[in-house]
């Protein structure tokens, strides 16, 4: 049977025209899922290969269970009292699965595939020639099990805090309190949760910086400022909405796991993670152009940026920029990095601004 192709369907454009006001990431996010799977649509036995097929089938179950994710995000407020209904699944239990699947999947991916022999001029997925290799995928793997880790110590902050987004004080100040209350759990938890960056050099490391410093031939000039636009956000990412919303969390006890926007820019940033692979595979296999390809990316982008600035509101911005300068001045020590700043923090309120002290 040949190979079909197929263009992005006209009525893509249409629905960037609506409902784009105060959820425009969701309406992103929906035109992305509306594009794929109609295109999916004709090729329903892509999941069903022999060749790699656990990867194959956890990556048709990851799709369905991101989808119900943001299915439930689309659900109708309770007019009632005001507010959403009750999820279809429990967040706490949701975030664990789609942590374990996205894992399982990228795991799956290495080991079946190995591609051990490949040899790129540089890491990524944007390049119509590339091809993942062993290497990005178990570092992949790593990435995933932070997120993992991560989703589980936001939610952990349900049984430590007494600060909500219904009772805080400020938007702003909420960030720079120093709650006294269960602080040592907090500051514990914080520790677990960074302790697997004492792992990070067992992994292989694959920089954004050489698909533009390293000039392929067979690249473009847009390819190369979309992985420069990568790199930004990658380390945007590390120090503002990793370490630095982990510490903020840590020293306030705040938790918002539940909230709407931490919901759209939690599974956005999952459904980025996995697509990145995703996407380049279809194209791999003449199930996508690579012009479709680059126009999704663009959208998770664009949809992931946008959803990103409302958990910043959150995100005690001193802390996260000066976990930034660490980066730069005691590189790869992140564990001493992240509770030396959390504990120099904690340090400097006590002592200089004790109206911070809760």
């Amino acid at each position: 049977m040949s190979t079909i192709v197929h263009d992005e369907p006209v009525w893509i454009t249409v629905l960037t025209s609506i409902w784009v006001t105060s959820r425009f990431p969701l309406a992103l996010a929906t035109i992305f899922f509306l594009s794929l799977y109609q295109l999916l649509a004709y090729y329903p036995t892509i999941f069903l290969k022999k060749h790699g097929r656990k990867h194959a089938l956890t990556g048709f179950v990851y799709l369905v269970w991101i989808s119900l994710g943001f299915v439930d995000l689309m659900r109708p407020i309770d007019h009632v009292n005001g507010e959403p209904q009750q999820p279809i699944v429990p967040y706490i239990l949701y975030d664990t699965i789609l942590g374990i699947i996205g894992t399982v999947l990228t795991l799956f991916a290495a080991f079946e595939f190995q591609h051990k022999n490949i040899k790129n001029v540089a890491s990524g997925t944007l390049d119509e020639h590339a091809t993942v290799t062993y290497g990005e995928m178990i570092e992949h793997s790593f990435y995933q099990g932070l997120n993992l880790i991560q989703i589980l110590f936001i939610h952990s902050m349900t049984y430590f805090t007494t600060i909500t987004l219904n009772n805080r004080d400020n938007n702003t100040l909420v960030t720079s309190y120093v709650v006294k209350e269960n602080l040592l759990p907090r500051l514990g938890l914080l520790l677990v949760v960074t302790l697997p960056w004492i792992l990070r050099e067992f992994f292989p490391i694959n920089r954004f910086s050489d698909n533009y410093t390293k000039i392929d031939t067979k690249s473009t000039p847009l390819i190369r400022l979309l992985y420069r636009i990568k790199k930004y956000q990658y380390v945007f990412y590390k120090h503002f909405l990793l370490h630095g919303l982990n510490i903020t969390i840590a020293v306030t006890g705040i938790a918002f796991g539940n909230e709407y926007f931490f919901r759209l820019y939690w599974l956005l940033l999952n459904l980025s993670y996995v697509m990145e692979f995703f996407l380049q595979t279809l194209v791999k296999k003449n199930i996508m152009k690579q012009e479709h390809m680059l126009f999704l990316q663009k959208v998770l982008m664009t949809a992931s940026t946008i959803a990103a600035i409302s958990v910043l509101r959150y995100v005690n911005i001193w802390i996260a920029i000066i976990s930034l300068i660490y980066n730069f001045i005691h590189r790869k020590h992140d564990v001493y990095n992240v509770m030396s700043v959390c504990l120099g923090y904690i340090a400097l309120c006590y002592t200089f601004y004790p109206a911070f002290i809760r």
